[in-house]
């Protein structure tokens, strides 16, 4: 019985795996089903890393693996979010192509009893959770090799699970040998520790240039920007740009989907009238996937923690009594007050959201198809103003630069703006996001360009003044720590410059603090500089400060010493992937990579 149940769930616990480890196997699996053995046009080489081939089958099989991770929540994808998913998995495919390439030329390999070791004693992570391999709620893991060991299961399961760990077990020792030597001394632990326990608490008087030097005692050449641009010119490029027009249809509920929200919310309230129970009705008709598992039961919190409009709604209702329908910007709720104290409600709703209808939609694609009708015909601009749609021209598009104005994240607006096979007039398809439906039409493009030094001299020569400036701040504030060597308070100095003391709340290291900054010089001297002292003029950012240290919670060695052993391990993990990350990242500046990917959309580029 118990195994015809563990058979049961093997296609969903493969499933799982074949998710979770694509990367893994796309190398041992596809590229034995596909690299090669397919040519031509059946399955085509669309890209080259390191002088290994990648084919389509290998890639679209990745792919999908990964949207398919996506979706897995029932999430559906709009077409910003495909860009942003096939965008990471060409990116980790040519990650493992080229982590696979140092496996063969490190000859690493693994054996047959390191495969059943590891099968025995690290079950995939993923499974853990999984109610077949659970005993009182806990992962068993004889459960887990009982299923693997009964004889009725499928072999393509045990092999596909067997790949998995000849192909994890590789990376492994891989990994190992990339992050042997990693060393991490007592005392670069103890540095970290003080840095992330220590505390202060300073005032201080902060030097605004902006308010204390006035611009015309600062003068900038000609020959001070000209300096300026040459030594950087590097940095004055203009990106390339994209004219479109630009027409968005939103995707919202009508008018007449929130009346429809509204009457549903009110045939509940009808029926709890009637004397229907409402923990029953909220776990059948709430739509508010926390509270309906538990009866429409919000808990008992503090009022400001509900939506104020729950709580104005319900003023006043007597314990067990149920409000008519409140409005929200999210839809209709029947509240019932369960406990009220003098600060605090237990509240309990039924939810009902104002969501987009059949009609809604079919109406927003028909007017999709009745703006691409015309545009395609005659031009965008034609096309809105016919249709009494807004429509927003010239509007400018900048390459690599995945915001639009007007439209929010669109990453996919520049992609086809500035793709080779896209010609001026021409016009995209509409695009999805979050915001709603976003089609384009290309008025002209701009490649990218160094920018004069005509164009560039506004700019630099503020950027000069805003340091020149910042030089007679800390200027000026040597003032005051002349005058606190004198014998005045830092008060009484700064009174006479016209400038105030301000006080921080206790701070460490790490901490944006308010006036001076994060990771600034100023921060540095609020724990370098003795209690009771003032310190030097530090940088804090856009202005330069004066401190004086009111007391400081030191680390001390014994706090350490109780944590040490815990904090070397996370500060070698820490330091291993960081040389792993910079170890990839120099295969992959030395690789030659080559993305063919666009003859998918057009052949006759091959």
């Amino acid at each position: 019985m118990f195994m015809g149940k563990m058979r049961d769930s093997a296609k969903w616990v493969m499933g799982i795996l074949a998710f979770a480890f694509v990367g893994w196997l796309v190398f041992e699996g596809i590229n034995d089903m596909s690299g090669g053995n397919l040519g031509g046009d059946i399955n085509p080489v669309i890209g080259e890393v390191a002088g290994q081939d990648i084919r389509y089958n290998e890639w679209n099989l990745f792919l999908q693996n990964q949207l398919a991770m996506v979706r897995q929540n029932g999430r559906t994808l709009t077409e910003e979010d495909e860009r942003i998913v096939t965008d990471n998995a060409w990116e980790s495919l040519i990650n493992s192509t080229l982590l696979q390439g140092e496996l063969v030329r490190l000859g690493i390999q693994i054996t047959d009893s390191e495969v059943r070791q590891a099968f025995l004693t690290q079950p995939p992570p993923e499974l853990f959770a999984h109610a077949a391999f659970q005993t009182n709620g806990q992962f068993d893991i004889e459960k887990y090799r009982r299923f693997f060991s009964d004889p009725a299961t499928d072999e393509t399961t045990l092999l596909q699970i067997e790949n998995y760990y000849r192909s994890l077990l590789p990376r492994a020792k891989l990994d190992a040998l990339v992050k042997s030597g990693i060393y991490v001394s007592d005392e670069e632990a103890w540095e970290f520790y003080r840095d992330t326990n220590e505390t202060a608490r300073v005032r201080f008087v902060r030097v605004d240039p902006a308010t204390t030097v006035d611009d015309s005692s600062v003068t900038i050449s000609d020959a001070e920007i000209r300096a300026f641009y040459n030594e950087r010119r590097d940095e004055f490029v203009r990106p390339a740009t994209a004219r479109v027009s630009l027409v968005s249809v939103p995707l919202r509920p009508s008018p007449s989907d929130t009346i429809a929200a509204r009457d549903l919310a009110t045939g509940l309230y009808d029926r709890l009238a009637d004397g229907e129970d409402f923990a029953e009705l909220a776990s059948v008709e709430s739509r508010d996937p926390v509270s309906a598992p538990a009866g429409g039961s919000m808990g008992f919190r503090l009022q400001s923690a509900f939506n104020p409009a729950l709580v104005e709604g319900t003023d006043g209702l007597a314990i067990g009594a149920v409000s008519t329908p409140i409005e929200t910007a999210f839809g209709f709720h029947l509240v019932r007050v369960d406990q009220r104290a003098r600060d605090s409600l237990e509240l309990s709703q039924i939810f009902i959201p104002i969501e987009i209808s059949p009609a809604t939609e079919d109406s927003v694609f028909d007017l999709q198809e009745e703006i691409e009708g015309i545009a395609l015909v005659r031009d965008l601009k034609t096309a809105a103003d016919s249709l009494g749609v807004a429509i927003t021209t010239d509007l400018q598009l900048v390459d690599g630069v995945t915001f639009v104005p007007g439209a929010g994240a669109l990453g996919v607006a520049p992609v086809w703006a500035f793709a080779d096979e896209t010609e001026v007039g021409d016009l995209s398809q509409f695009f999805e996001n979050a915001t709603g439906f976003h089609l384009f039409e290309l008025l002209g493009r701009r490649d990218e360009s160094p920018i004069p030094l005509e164009e560039a001299a506004t700019g630099i020569r503020e950027q000069l003044i805003v340091s020149r400036k910042k030089d007679l701040a800390r200027n000026a504030a040597l003032g005051l720590i002349d005058a606190v060597a004198g014998g005045a308070s830092l008060e009484a100095a700064a009174t006479r410059f016209g400038w105030t003391v301000q006080e921080s709340q206790t701070f460490r290291r790490g901490d944006f603090v308010p006036g001076l900054g994060q990771g600034t010089e100023a921060i540095g001297e609020a724990f370098g500089t003795r209690i009771g002292s003032t310190s030097g003029v530090a940088d804090a950012g856009d202005a330069v400060v004066v401190l004086e240290v009111l007391d400081r919670e030191d680390a001390t060695r014994t706090g350490f010493e109780e944590v040490k052993a815990v904090l070397l391990e996370q500060l070698r993990l820490e330091r291993s992937q960081g040389y792993v990350d910079k170890w990839l990242a120099a295969l992959r500046k030395e690789a030659v990579v080559e993305d063919h990917r666009a003859r998918l959309i057009n052949p006759e580029a091959i």
